[in-house]
C-alpha cells in the first residue's frame, strides 16, 4: 500500500503543472480507430492498478477520448491518430486546461506502448493489454 501510495503521489507531481507537447516522430502505418478503442490494463511492474479507457467521440468525426486512472486519480483528453500512435492532450481530474500530453503506439499487436509526459518531471512510459 505503501509504494502504491508513493506512486500515486510521484505521479500527481510529476503531471499536475506545466504544459506543452513532448511527442516524438512516429512511422506511418496502417492502424484505425478500433486499434486503440478499449479498456487497457497495464503490464509494466509495480504499475498494473493503472488503467487505460480508450473511446470514439461520437460528437466529432475522427477524435478519440481517453481516461488515464489509477487510485482513485485520473487524466482526461481528446486525441487523433497521428501515424500508428494515438496523440491526446489531457488534463488532470476535472482540470480545462491539458497539463500533459498521452502517446500511445500501436507497433506491437495486442499491446500498446504509452508515454504520459509534460514539461516537467520525466515521462511515464507504461505497456498495457487489452482488458477483457
Amino acid at each position: 500500500m505503501t509504494r502504491r501510495m508513493s506512486i500515486v503521489i510521484g505521479l500527481c507531481a510529476a503531471f499536475g503543472c506545466g504544459s506543452g507537447r513532448t511527442s516524438e516522430p512516429v512511422p506511418l502505418a496502417d492502424v484505425s480507430l478500433d486499434t486503440f478503442v478499449g479498456t487497457w490494463r497495464s503490464v509494466t511492474p509495480s504499475t498494473e492498478f493503472i488503467r487505460l479507457t480508450v473511446h470514439s467521440k461520437s460528437s466529432q468525426m475522427g477524435v478519440l477520448g481517453a481516461r488515464l486512472t489509477f487510485s482513485g486519480v485520473f487524466w482526461e483528453g481528446n486525441g487523433r491518430i497521428e501515424g500508428d500512435s494515438l496523440v491526446a492532450d489531457m488534463a488532470l481530474a476535472h482540470a480545462t486546461t491539458p497539463t500533459a500530453v498521452l502517446i500511445a503506439h500501436a507497433r506491437e499487436a495486442p499491446t500498446l506502448r504509452v508515454k504520459l509526459g509534460s514539461t516537467t518531471g520525466e515521462p511515464l512510459v507504461l505497456a498495457f493489454v487489452r482488458e477483457h
